[in-house]
C-alpha cells in the first residue's frame, strides 16, 4: 500500500516508523502484554475490559481513543469489536472537516479455543457455510475481506485470546485454514492468496504478534495485525 503525505502525527494508509498507526499498535501491544483475561470468558467481556484499560491508561498526548462495539452499518446492524478514532485535535491538525471522528484502525476480537463448537472452529478465518452459502458471516479475517468490516480503513487488526493450547499451535491451525481457503474458497467471490497467511513478527511473554495482507472484495487491500495474548493458564 502506498504511503500518503506525512503530517504532524503521521500517515494513515501506511505505517512507517513513528506514524500514528505504528503508535496505536505499539500502545495496544504494551497494554496487552500485561493484560489479564480468563480462559472461560467470552470475547465481548474480555474486549469490554480491554477497551476500558486502553482509554484509562492512554497518554494524554496521543490524539486517538478506543471505542468498544463500533457500529459500522446502522441498517445492517453490523459492528466491529472495537475501533480507534482520531481526536478533534487530530482532525484539526490534518484538515479533516468531517463531523465524525476520523477512523484510524478497526479491530475484531476472537477466542482461540479448541473447545468451541465444531461449526465455530475456523471462525478466526472464515464464517459458517452450508451448501456453498454463508449461513453466518462470522469469520475474523473474512469479514475484512468481504467488506462487512473496515471499509473506511486500510489498517485493521484481530486480537486473539488464546484460551487453550499454545501460540504455535494456533499459528499452524490458522495458516492451515487459510491454505484451505486459498485452494478452495468457501465464498467464490473472495480471492485468498499467500499474502493472507499470517507471518510471525515477534513473541514476548504472553503476547505474540503477526501480520498479513488481504485482498478485499471491492478491489483494494487491507493490512492486518494479529495480536494474540495467551490466557490459557
Amino acid at each position: 500500500m502506498g504511503e500518503v503525505t506525512n503530517n504532524t502525527f503521521g500517515t494513515l494508509s501506511s505505517a512507517p516508523d513513528n506514524t500514528i498507526i505504528t503508535i496505536i499498535y505499539n500502545y495496544l501491544s504494551s497494554i496487552l502484554s500485561s493484560f489479564k483475561g480468563k480462559n472461560d470468558e467470552n470475547e465481548n467481556t474480555i474486549t469490554n475490559r480491554l477497551c476500558k484499560s486502553l482509554n484509562s491508561r492512554k497518554p494524554s498526548e496521543y490524539p486517538f481513543y478506543f471505542h468498544h462495539q463500533n457500529i459500522e452499518n446502522e441498517k445492517e446492524n453490523t459492528s466491529t469489536d472495537f475501533a480507534v478514532f482520531g481526536t478533534y485535535a487530530y482532525a484539526q491538525e490534518n484538515d479533516i472537516e468531517d463531523n465524525d471522528s476520523p477512523s484510524l484502525v478497526k479491530f475484531e476480537a476472537k477466542r482461540l479455543n479448541s473447545k468451541l463448537p465444531s461449526k465455530r472452529e475456523k471462525e478466526y478465518v472464515c464464517g459458517e457455510y452450508s451448501g456453498g452459502k454463508c449461513t453466518k458471516n462470522s469469520g475474523g479475517i473474512e469479514r475484512f475481506k468481504n467488506g462487512r468490516h473496515g471499509r473506511d480503513v486500510v489498517n485493521a487488526g484481530i486480537v486473539g485470546y488464546i484460551q487453550t493450547d499454545s501460540p504455535n499451535h494456533w499459528f499452524q491451525k490458522v495458516n492451515d485454514w487459510i491454505q484451505e481457503q486459498i485452494k478452495s474458497p468457501s465464498n467464490s467471490q473472495l480471492v485468498w492468496e499467500k499474502n493472507d497467511l499470517i507471518v510471525l513478527n515477534n513473541q514476548n511473554g504472553i503476547l505474540s504478534c503477526y501480520s498479513s495482507t488481504s485482498h478485499r472484495i471491492y478491489g483494494d487491500g487491507i493490512s492486518l495485525k494479529h495480536l494474540w495474548i495467551d490466557i490459557s493458564s
